[in-house]
C-alpha cells in the first residue's frame, strides 16, 4: 500500500486548504464579507498552485507485460470493453423542452468498432496477457451490462409511450410532462413551471420554484396551497443532506418510491414486462429534479458524470451500505478482521451466569473497531471517486469548447482543472465523521434499552437465558459504556480529522486525495495524448479509474494514484500498438 507522506510544510498547507473550504462552504449561508470571501478563495487558489508538485511522476514508455501488475492489466482491458458502452449510458440521443448549451456541445471519445467485435475480448487478452477464466469473467459482465441497459431502454420507452411521447421532440406536450411529474411525486404543478429533459435511460425536470421570500405572483395564483408546500419542501430536499439520498444512487434525488402512483407503476410495468417493484426502483436511481436556473450546472455532471457509474461500475453496492451508515450499531454489525468477521454482539460475553455478570472482550473490541472504521472509510472512498470521476467528466465541456467555458457555471474555484480541489476538500470533511458516527454515539438510558441491548438480549434469549435480570441488563449497560470508551480512546489516537502531522489517518486521506487529483489534472490534459484520434483515452482514463477501484475501495484508493501514473500511460500505449493508426501515435 502506497501511503503518501507530505512534508510538513505541505501538513500545513493542506491544514490550511481545509480550513478555507470549510469557511467559503459556510460563507454561502453566512453574511460574510464579499472581500474576506475573494481573499479566502485567492488563497486557495495559491494553495492549489503551490501542492501541484505534490504528485507522482508520471511513466510515459512503453513496459514489458510483465512488468504491469496482473490486477491493473485486468482492470485496463475491463475499461477498454466497458468504454465501448459509455456512450449508450450516457446523454447520446438526448431530448427535451429544454435548450441545454452544455448538453449540445458535448461530445464523448470515439470507439473504435473493433472493440465491439465479438472477437475482442479473446484479441484484448491475449495482448494483456490474461487467462480464460478471466476472459469468461469478461464475457458475462458485458452480457449483464448490456442486459441491463436494454431493460432500462424498454422501460423509458414505456414511459414515454404511456405518456404520449413520440421519438418527435415536438409530440413532447407540457400536459404529459405535468402528468408524469405527478405521477412520480403526486404534486400539481403549472405546466408553464416545469420543463424536461431526457435521454434514453434518464429523465430529468427542470422546475421554475414558488418564491419562498416574497409574495407570489399571478402565475401561481390558483395553485393548491398543498401543492405549493410540497413543492417548496421539494427544493428545500435538493439542497439537505441525508444518507437515504445515496440509496438512489446516482441520480441521488428526491423521487422517493412511496410517493410513487401505485396504479402508474403497475401500468409501466405491464407494458416493459417487469414488476411494478422494478419500475419504482429504477425510477428513484433515475428522475432527476433540478431548480430551472440551475439546470447548466448540474445536467452534464448528472447526465455524463453519474449515470454511467450505476451500469460500469459496482459503486452500487456500496453506495446501498453507504445509506445506513448513520444507522445506530445493532449486534449484527459485522467486521471483517484479519482474523476472521466479527460481530458486534460477539464482543459481549456471559460470565459467571449465575449473579449475572457481563464482559467485554476487549481485544475483540479494538479489532472490530478498527476493521469498522476501514470497511465505513472505504465506503466514503467509493464516494470520494464517484465524485472525482463524475468532475472530470465535467470539465471535459470546459476542454473541448474554451471559448463556451463561460456556458457551463459551477460551484468550484477550479472550473480550469480537471478535479475539484475544494469540492473534494468538502466532501472528505463533511461526510468523514458522519460514516463513522455511530461507532462514537453513546445513547444509553436506564429508561430504556438502545438497538443494540435489545439485539444481544434477544439473542441470548433465544439460547434459554433469562434476560429479565435487572443485573444482567445493567450489566450489558456497563459493557456497551466500556465499549464506546474502547472506541472514543481509538478514535483519538488514529482517527481525529485534522491536519497536523503526517502519521495522522485524516492527513493520509487528504494527501492521497490531493496526489490523485494531480496525477489526474496531469494525465488528463496531455497536450499529446489528448489529440483527437482513432482511440479514446480521456473517457477511457476515467472509466479505468472506477474499474480499478470496485473491488476493495479502501485498499484501492491508496493505490489508484501511483497506479495511474506509473502504468496508465503503458496499457494505453500497448493497446494502440496492436490497433491501427499506430504510425499517430508517439514511439
Amino acid at each position: 500500500m502506497s501511503i503518501p507522506t507530505p512534508t510538513q510544510a505541505q501538513c500545513d498547507l493542506l491544514a490550511e486548504a481545509l480550513d478555507l473550504a470549510r469557511c467559503l462552504v459556510f460563507g454561502k449561508r453566512s453574511h460574510t464579507d464579499a472581500s474576506v470571501i475573494e481573499r479566502r478563495r485567492d488563497r486557495l487558489r495559491q494553495i492549489q498552485a503551490a501542492l501541484a508538485s505534490f504528485t507522482h511522476e508520471i511513466c510515459r514508455d512503453r513496459l514489458p507485460t510483465e512488468q504491469i501488475p496482473l490486477t491493473v492489466r485486468q482492470a485496463f482491458v475491463r475499461a477498454v470493453l466497458l468504454v465501448t458502452r459509455y456512450h449508450q449510458a450516457g446523454g447520446i440521443g438526448w431530448q427535451g423542452t429544454l435548450t441545454s448549451p452544455t448538453l449540445s456541445r458535448y461530445y464523448p471519445d470515439p470507439i473504435p468498432e473493433r472493440w465491439k467485435a465479438p472477437d475482442a475480448i479473446a484479441h484484448l487478452s491475449q495482448q494483456f496477457q490474461l487467462t480464460t477464466t478471466f476472459q469468461a469473467d469478461l464475457e458475462q459482465l458485458l452480457s449483464s451490462v448490456d442486459e441491463r441497459l436494454q431493460q432500462q431502454r424498454t422501460l423509458i420507452q414505456a414511459i414515454l409511450a404511456d405518456a404520449g411521447i413520440g421519438a418527435d421532440p415536438g409530440s413532447l406536450s407540457q400536459a404529459a410532462i405535468v402528468a408524469l411529474f405527478q405521477a412520480l411525486f403526486k404534486i400539481q404543478i403549472p405546466a408553464d413551471k416545469i420543463q424536461c429533459i431526457y435521454t434514453p435511460l434518464q429523465f430529468y425536470f427542470c422546475l421554475d420554484f414558488p418564491p419562498v421570500e416574497r409574495e407570489l405572483g399571478a402565475d401561481w395564483q390558483g395553485t393548491d396551497p398543498d401543492d405549493l408546500a410540497q413543492l417548496r419542501a421539494l427544493q428545500n430536499s435538493l439542497n439537505d443532506f441525508s444518507f437515504t439520498k445515496f440509496r438512489r444512487f446516482p441520480t441521488f434525488g428526491p423521487c422517493n418510491p412511496v410517493h410513487i402512483d401505485s396504479a402508474w407503476a403497475n401500468r409501466i410495468a405491464s407494458q416493459a414486462r417487469c414488476t411494478p417493484n422494478q419500475v419504482v426502483q429504477a425510477m428513484a436511481q433515475t428522475v432527476g429534479v433540478l431548480p430551472i436556473a440551475d439546470a447548466e450546472a448540474f445536467l452534464l455532471h448528472d447526465i455524463w458524470g453519474h449515470y454511467w457509474q450505476l451500469v460500469l461500475t459496482q459503486f452500487e453496492g456500496d453506495y446501498a451500505i453507504l445509506a445506513d451508515c448513520h444507522e445506530p450499531l445493532r449486534a449484527g454489525e459485522t467486521a471483517y478482521t484479519p482474523a476472521g468477521p466479527l460481530t458486534c454482539g460477539d464482543l459481549f460475553e456471559r460470565v459467571d451466569p449465575e449473579h449475572n455478570r457481563v464482559r467485554l472482550n476487549d481485544t475483540k473490541a479494538c479489532q472490530f473497531f478498527h476493521a469498522e472504521v476501514r470497511q465505513r472509510l472505504g465506503l466514503l472512498f467509493t464516494h470520494l471517486i464517484g465524485e472525482i470521476v463524475a468532475d472530470v467528466a465535467e470539465f471535459k465541456f470546459i476542454w473541448s469548447n474554451p471559448e463556451n467555458a463561460e456556458a457551463l457555471p459551477g460551484s468550484s474555484l477550479f472550473k480550469q482543472h480537471p478535479t475539484n480541489f475544494d469540492l473534494s476538500l468538502g466532501d472528505l470533511d463533511f461526510l468523514f465523521l458522519r460514516v463513522l458516527q455511530p461507532l462514537l454515539s453513546l445513547n444509553l438510558s436506564v429508561m430504556e434499552p438502545s438497538p443494540l441491548e435489545q439485539d444481544v438480549l434477544a439473542h441470548w434469549q433465544t439460547q434459554g437465558v433469562g434476560v429479565d435480570s435487572l443485573a444482567l441488563q445493567t450489566g450489558l449497560k456497563s459493557a456497551i459504556a466500556q465499549l464506546y470508551q474502547i472506541f472514543l480512546t481509538e478514535y483519538q489516537a488514529l482517527y481525529l480529522p485534522t491536519i497536523s502531522a503526517q502519521s495522522g489517518i485524516f492527513t493520509q486521506i487528504a494527501s492521497n486525495l490531493l496526489q490523485l487529483q494531480n496525477v489526474i489534472n496531469c494525465l488528463y490534459t496531455d497536450p499529446e495524448l489528448t489529440q483527437p484520434g482513432p482511440f479514446p483515452f480521456q473517457d477511457l482514463l476515467i472509466v479505468f479509474i472506477s474499474s480499478y477501484c470496485c473491488l476493495d475501495s479502501y485498499a484501492e484508493f491508496w493505490q489508484v494514484d501511483d497506479v495511474l501514473a506509473t502504468y496508465f500511460i503503458p496499457c494505453w500505449l500497448r493497446l494502440a500498438r496492436q490497433s491501427e493508426g499506430e504510425s499517430t501515435l508517439r514511439e
